[in-house]
């Protein structure tokens, strides 16, 4: 979860809950090569200290996206997508 001040920049990052109703990392990052400074090792869990780090430090920048969403990183989220575009109703389908 993100708390994204108004120039963009992210001032935290910590890991969501069901309950939260605020902003997510969809997965896109571009990342500078200094990054691996912030890894010690195979251990470092990247999603806590690195990130948490560097949006402490004021190092992460927000896009922010209000339109429709969908992951599909299972068979399920997939055959939801599929059966959306089969009824037409596929609201990312923004050309004729």
């Amino acid at each position: 979860m993100l708390d994204i001040a108004e120039d963009d920049s992210v001032i935290s990052f910590r890991e969501k809950h069901k309950a939260d109703g605020n902003r997510i990392n969809v997965g896109y990052m571009v990342l500078e090569p200094e990054i691996f400074d912030y890894i010690e090792g195979d251990h470092t869990v990247f999603e806590k200290e690195p990130l948490e780090r560097l949006a402490a430090e004021r190092q992460i920048a927000a896009y922010k996206y209000d339109g429709f969403w969908q992951c599909m990183d299972t068979k399920r989220e997939m055959d939801k997508l599929n059966e959306m575009w089969a009824a037409g109703r596929a609201p990312w389908k923004v050309w004729d």
